[in-house]
């Protein structure tokens, strides 16, 4: 049986001079499915860490990534990051689960949060 609660996108995300290790929490039983994205800002140490032990670097893209027939791609919410904001999309295939970043201005961050876009928090690490 597999575990309920798994971790999917996983990645290190630098945003101007600070880093962020964006998260997606997958929760999956039967009747349930949960999977939000969060946000831990990091220090350039923890990151480097994270990127050596084989964490990949988060993809940033100019236009929003669109589905194939063999690729999901679901908007998961808005992230507001170091005075930057952008949408952030899980991207899944059968040989990868990633997070993409596109970068937004405030009108489009409200349009979409008004629409029901959640606002994906970010945990700030205690250094």
């Amino acid at each position: 049986m597999a575990q309920p609660i798994t971790i999917g996108a996983n990645s290190i995300a630098k945003i101007g001079a600070r880093f962020f290790l964006i998260v997606e929490v997958e929760a999956k039983t039967t009747g349930v499915e949960i999977d939000p994205v969060f946000g831990v800002r990091t220090t350039a140490q923890q990151a480097t860490a994270l990127l050596r032990a084989g964490v990949k670097r988060t993809r940033f893209a100019k236009v929003d990534p669109k589905p194939t027939s063999t690729t999901k791609v679901e908007l998961k919410g808005v992230l507001f990051a170091n005075g930057r904001i952008f949408k952030v999309f899980d991207v899944e295939n059968a040989t990868m689960d990633i997070s993409v970043l596109v970068r937004i201005n405030l009108a489009q961050a409200q349009r979409l949060i008004r629409n029901g876009t959640r606002i994906i928090k970010v945990y700030r690490k205690p250094f």
